[in-house]
């Protein structure tokens, strides 16, 4: 859905001037935290932003690196893959290695944890019993697709395609095909209380054993600190069956633009973020856990100047890594 969301809030304090451009964003599922966060731009400051959620994110990285759009929520591992004409970008190595040279990153922040739903009624008490069901993993040519198979390889030994039917959608129709029983388990990445998740009927989350993160695919899914272990508390959401807190596989995300926008613009937009974040926390509950604290957790891409200038100018440590 593209939607032109002009803010109308100013945050107490922010100071930064008004652009009379409109930046243009692409960010994934518009029920997830790429899209949430992005809006504390879009609505909470004076900056301008249209926003077309519900991309593919592999697709989005393209299009910053490209100057298709201003914005964009670029996963890092689908970065790190981009930068070796690796996995979705294989078919156009050479173009994707030299595109990942103009991105750069403004700030990081948890994506949530991916929640495996099944229903209530479902025989699914285990990962294991992924065989031979078909499960959603995510949109076409996403990088969730690489990542929900992994939490179920290392939590099983189980492989998409061979051990159980792989189901690709849109996160929209994927939602839709989950209420009229088109498949069997849904990997779904989503900060943790989304409203959404309540939409989808009595559910039973399967958990992420500790035995998974003893195994190879586990190392190499968490290598690079993007996915971590993350817990969904008990009581979080009304439908959810199961008695105690869930353990899931949590990723954080990042926010990129071109290398070639402006200084200001990269300042103005890092600072637009982070000092209307709480504000935007009040109205948006699923923001809570985002914190400058972990503004680089998991950050593949370099810096952008501007955006380094702003941690400089409030005491943010910068690690060597990413400027």
């Amino acid at each position: 859905m593209k939607h032109l969301i002009t803010a109308t809030i100013l945050a107490a304090g922010f100071t930064a001037t008004a652009h009379a451009q409109t930046f243009t964003a692409e960010t994934g599922n518009p029920t997830g935290m790429t899209n949430l966060s992005t809006q504390v731009i879009a609505n909470y400051s004076d900056i301008d932003m249209q926003i077309n959620s519900g991309q593919t994110l592999t697709k989005a990285c393209m299009n910053v690196a490209t100057g298709k759009v201003d914005v964009a929520v670029c996963p890092p591992t689908a970065y790190n893959a981009m930068t070796r004409g690796a996995g979705p970008f294989k078919n156009n190595a050479e173009e994707a290695m030299a595109a990942s040279e103009n991105v750069r990153a403004l700030y990081g922040f948890t994506n949530g944890i991916f929640h495996a739903i099944v229903r209530a009624t479902s025989s699914i008490e285990t990962f294991d019993d992924f065989a031979g069901r078909r499960v959603f993993t995510g949109p076409p040519a996403g990088a969730a697709n690489a990542q929900a198979q992994s939490i179920i390889g290392a939590s099983s030994g189980l492989v998409g395609g061979q051990d159980f039917e792989v189901v690709r959608l849109g996160w929209g129709a994927a939602i839709q095909a989950f209420q009229d029983n088109q498949f069997e388990a849904f990997m779904f990445p989503s900060a943790v209380g989304n409203a959404a998740i309540e939409q989808l009927g009595e559910i039973r989350l399967i958990d992420l054993p500790d035995s998974a993160l003893d195994t190879d695919v586990w190392a190499k899914f968490s290598a690079g600190g993007s996915n971590t272990v993350g817990v969904i508390p008990a009581g979080t959401y009304s439908n959810v069956v199961n008695e105690g807190e869930v353990q899931g596989a949590e990723n954080f995300m990042q926010t990129t633009v071109h290398k070639d926008m402006s200084d200001d613009d990269a300042y103005a937009l890092t600072k637009a973020f982070w000092e209307n974040l709480d504000k935007a926390k009040g109205d948006i509950r699923v923001l809570a856990p985002v914190s400058i604290e972990n503004a680089f957790t998991g950050m593949s891409a370099k810096l952008h100047p501007g955006a380094m200038r702003y941690y400089e100018e409030v005491g943010v440590t910068i690690p060597d890594a990413v400027k």
